[in-house]
């Protein structure tokens, strides 16, 4: 305690806590110090006190138990690490690209830097408790955080920290903020747009969209029967066969429609010479 955001000299406690009571409790520090406490009354948790952290104390941290000098210690617990922040080593600079306000499914890159430490950068995002995503020491001193198709879930406020060589829980303050704003894409609109003829909306189907001359959007489908051999060929065939079918069938219906008027055209004239005086002839 506390669990996170200690500074050097800051004064921390670790606790361990113990599925049964026991009479003697150890503190092991990986590859460093070791701690005991005994007390003459059993305990189901034991504390141990830092005062004025130091570099020496940073570290990943177990507990062992003991209940009595005749029976066994207890296995190692899982670790737990304390990390020191350091305000001597100046905070990481950020940038976003392409922008910080992008629509869904785009890929965005994070980019922290700071002088060339040989340090492993942090990326953490406003409301995690831990980094989410870390990058080891590649040399120049900077770092880049690739998002790939990101989510409204991905919106949030993002910083950085690195870790100097040689020092893997010592960390360097917080660096300045980027937001990130995720925008759900929006649905295709009505209107002048082709008809879209995909599997899910026409199970089965193959479309062909077309314009016709009044601006209207024509889908001529045909069944599509595909076979683990030739399907691709015979799909394209009765594509092929529609657009033929569809062409004619315009066609003949153009024609129709011209006769049809051409023919009217021809009635009315001929009313108009019926009605008319009849023609003399005069030397």
């Amino acid at each position: 305690h506390p669990s996170q955001g200690v500074s050097l000299a800051n004064n921390v406690t670790l606790r361990c806590h113990l599925p049964r009571l026991a009479a003697w409790v150890w503190l092991y520090q990986e590859r460093g110090w070791s701690y005991n406490k005994g007390k003459e009354k059993e305990q189901n948790a034991a504390e141990f006190f830092f005062v004025s952290t130091l570099r020496e104390h940073a570290g990943r941290y177990r507990c062992q138990y003991r209940v009595s000098w005749s029976v066994g210690a207890s296995e190692k617990s899982d670790p737990v690490e304390l990390v020191l922040t350091d305000h001597s080593y100046s905070p990481p600079s950020i940038s976003i690209h392409p922008e910080q306000c992008v629509e869904m499914g785009t890929n965005i890159t994070i980019r922290c830097w700071n002088k060339d430490y040989g340090a492993a950068f942090l990326l953490h995002k406003d409301g995690s408790s831990a980094p989410i995503k870390h990058q080891d020491p590649t040399g120049g001193g900077a770092a880049n955080f690739t998002f790939l198709a990101v989510t409204p879930a991905d919106s949030g406020t993002y910083r950085c920290s690195y870790r100097p060589r040689g020092y893997p829980f010592v960390s360097s303050p917080l660096g300045d903020s980027v937001m990130l704003e995720v925008t759900p894409t929006d649905a295709p609109s009505g209107g002048s747009e082709p008809p879209i003829c995909m599997p899910p909306v026409m199970d089965g189907w193959l479309c062909l969209c077309i314009q016709s001359a009044w601006g209207l959007w024509l889908a001529i489908g045909t069944p599509k029967h595909l076979d683990p051999t030739g399907a691709v060929e015979q799909s394209w065939a009765n594509l092929v066969m529609a657009l033929v079918r569809g062409f004619v069938a315009a066609l003949v219906f153009g024609l129709g429609v011209f006769f049809v008027i051409d023919a009217r055209s021809l009635w009315i004239r001929r009313d108009d010479n019926c009605g008319a005086p009849p023609v003399t002839v005069s030397v």
